[in-house]
């Protein structure tokens, strides 16, 4: 019998913790400890939106104890609902149907954002430094602000607690911090690299998926988009150049 209080998801940041994060960086006293856990509770959740889409876009699962890839392939609908899961390696099961409820309803499908939050955790991996960590946090606070009027439903609430109308007056409050602005443009100065260039130039994944298919990439449906750009730029390096 498939049991649903055992498959948990990261839960969603505080705007408390945020709040309190930015107040400390305005008194010159960042809380360095404070500013790992807010983003490593980002970084939590990111991840398990993308194994809940890995699940949905192509079936496949991962364990929620061992993390092992689980060899029953995920299917949606209720004729699928008792199809088990079950992993190889430990022994941890659930049902399709349980796999499903435990994620409906809780924000962790990234939309049409998925290439934000690919690039928060690539960012993330080579943020080392807190004033390099805040600038990330900055920049991810800045996107979530400029799409936060332009759509009903906000990136933000997949991973920040609180309704939209919270999420809106945050936001808003964090924008118009002063150095915000500042902080973005010093973080876009200093990043730099040929992946980002190229997603400059091609910012969407169809047009990705276009340039892959010209340089006969196979398996480029499947990839990763980080990987098949890394992928293109091993085999035609031009495309990353400055223009």
């Amino acid at each position: 019998m498939a049991d649903q209080n055992k498959i948990q998801w990261a839960g969603k940041v505080s705007r408390r913790d945020i709040q309190r994060l930015y107040e400390s960086d305005a008194q010159g006293l960042l809380d360095a400890d404070l500013l790992d856990q807010v983003l490593f509770t980002i970084q939590a959740r990111v991840i398990d939106m993308f194994e809940v889409r890995e699940a949905q876009q192509h079936g496949r699962v991962k364990c929620r104890s061992c993390g092992a890839l689980i060899p029953q392939p995920f299917w949606m609908g209720s004729r699928n609902k008792d199809n088990p899961l079950i992993c190889a390696q430990c022994g941890w099961r659930t049902t399709c149907g349980a796999f499903f409820e435990s994620y409906t309803g809780k924000d962790l499908l990234p939309g049409s954002r998925t290439e934000l939050f690919q690039e928060f955790l690539e960012r993330l991996s080579t943020a080392r430094t807190p004033q390099e960590k805040m600038l990330l946090l900055d920049w991810l606070i800045h996107a979530f602000h400029i799409q936060s009027g332009v759509s009903s439903r906000l990136v933000a609430m997949n991973v920040i607690q609180g309704s939209r109308g919270q999420l809106i007056e945050l936001l808003t409050r964090l924008a118009a911090k002063e150095g915000g602005e500042a902080a973005k443009k010093t973080w876009l100065a200093e990043d730099d690299n040929p992946i980002r260039r190229f997603r400059k130039k091609y910012p969407s994944h169809a047009r990705v998926l276009e340039v892959a298919a010209r340089l006969g990439i196979r398996g480029r449906s499947n990839m990763p988009e980080n990987e098949l750009i890394s992928e293109i730029l091993r085999l035609s390096p031009e495309l990353a150049e400055h223009t």
